[in-house]
């Protein structure tokens, strides 16, 4: 098969897709509810509402890393570098453990809260630990950090694909797209 025919089949599309949308929201919400003041009546709301899209993100991760295990990614060109091939692998499985790493992260960080995880208002999941401030901010502070990792990450991944799209043009990026 000539290299920039095979593509991702159309469910590694859409969880890609999904998550890259789901991200983008996650990443916003973040940052517009570190600037609400506790006792403001929609902190509640967004912060539940960022739990809720982390974990459907994270949930989606794991169906994306179960389903990438049952159908590998098309073969990277044979005339790529292999530094390249090295930063792909590098980078890829970088975004892999910030997008499960942070939803695990933030729900357990939830979970020494004393209010736990409300998701999409439809059910509660309770606090497992105790309304331990110091295993939360730890917690916190870890998925505060990863999220500037991964935030580098995406902005690594996107400047690669223009970098394959307009300079290389070669299909890298078609592979991807629906």
């Amino acid at each position: 098969m000539i290299f920039g025919q095979e593509r991702y089949n159309k469910f590694s599309m859409l969880l890609h897709w999904m998550v890259a949308i789901l991200v983008l929201i996650l990443i916003c919400l973040g940052m517009y509810m570190g600037d609400i003041p506790k006792g403001d009546p929609d902190r509640a709301f967004f912060f539940n509402l960022h739990k809720s899209i982390g974990v459907t993100t994270g949930l989606l991760m794991f169906i994306r890393l179960w389903w990438r295990h049952k159908n590998p990614p098309p073969a990277l060109p044979s005339s790529m570098p292999r530094w390249q091939v090295f930063m792909s692998k590098l980078s890829h499985g970088l975004l892999y453990v910030c997008l499960i790493g942070m939803p695990i992260v933030g729900f357990a960080a939830s979970q020494f809260t004393k209010y736990g995880v409300t998701y999409f208002g439809l059910f509660k999941i309770p606090p497992m630990g105790s309304n331990d401030s110091e295993i939360r901010d730890f917690l916190q502070s870890i998925h505060h950090d990863l999220s500037y990792l991964l935030m580098g990450l995406i902005v690594l991944h996107i400047l690669a694909a223009m970098y394959h799209w307009f300079v290389l043009r070669d299909g890298v990026v078609r592979r991807m797209l629906p």
